[in-house]
This record gives C-alpha cells, sequence and structure tokens, in this order.
C-alpha cells in the first residue's frame, strides 16, 4: 500500500463522492410515511369541516328561527352511507390489495418480492373481505 490510496468499507462501495451516506435509505421510508400520515390528517381536517359548516348552518337556523325541526337536525347530521357502502367498500380494499399482490407477481429482478408483497396485500384483502361479508351479514336500517 505504498500509494496511500483510501480503502473504503463495503457500505460505501457503491456511493459516489460526496453523496451522503444512508440519503435514500432514509428519505425513500420518510416520504412515504409522511405522505401516507398527510393523507389521513387531510381526511381527518376535512371530515371536521364538513361538520363544522353543518354545526354552523344549524345555529344560524336555530339563531334566526329560534327552533329547528328535530327530525331536519337528524337528517343533517346522520351520515347517509347508503345499502352498499361496505360492499363498495370491500371491493375497493380486494382491488388494492390484488394489485400488491400484481406487483409481487411483476418485479422480475427480485424473486423473493412474492412473499412480503402477500403479507402487505393480506392486510386490505382480509378487511375488504370483512366488509363484504358485513354487506351480506349485517343487518341493515333504511336510510332516508
Amino acid at each position: 500500500m505504498g500509494d496511500k490510496q483510501k480503502i473504503r468499507p463495503p457500505q460505501e462501495a457503491g456511493r459516489k463522492k460526496g453523496e451522503s451516506p444512508m440519503a435514500e435509505d432514509i428519505v425513500v421510508p420518510f416520504v412515504v410515511f409522511a405522505s401516507l400520515a398527510a393523507v389521513i390528517i387531510s381526511a381527518f381536517y376535512f371530515n371536521f369541516k364538513k361538520r363544522r359548516v353543518v354545526y354552523d348552518a344549524i345555529k344560524v337556523a336555530i339563531e334566526k328561527t329560534g327552533s329547528v325541526d328535530p327530525a331536519l337536525v337528524e337528517t343533517i347530521i346522520r351520515e347517509n352511507v347508503g345499502p352498499y357502502a361496505d360492499l363498495r367498500k370491500g371491493i375497493i380494499l380486494i382491488a388494492i390489495a390484488s394489485a400488491f399482490v400484481a406487483l409481487g407477481l411483476a418485479i422480475p429482478a427480485q424473486e423473493d418480492a412474492l412473499g412480503p408483497m402477500l403479507g402487505v396485500a393480506s392486510f386490505p384483502g382480509f378487511v375488504g373481505f370483512a366488509y363484504v361479508l358485513f354487506h351480506f351479514f349485517a343487518p341493515r336500517e333504511p336510510t332516508v
């Protein structure tokens, strides 16, 4: 080793000079989980805003007329999901699970990709299957 060449550790062997170690290892999972959190937080936020508008409308109606028909308030507050809401949710979740399975099959470079993708697909798949069962076996109340 007379030429004083720096020997790089194996974990840095494929990295270019100036590239920070573990940049992709940290940034990619962070972006994935941050975007998932952003979607969930925005869903809660917009649901809150929708309810707030409804409550403000009821408040204005009470201030103007002095009273509000209880049946009207019940109709406004109750969420009308319809008789096929569980079936729709179930089909969408089963489709998401099928997409994960297809992704596992479509990755040709890694033969062991199917196992983890089947594991990931099992969560929306089983929840979707439960929604479909709820649609067929749970009693439903008629909606307005």
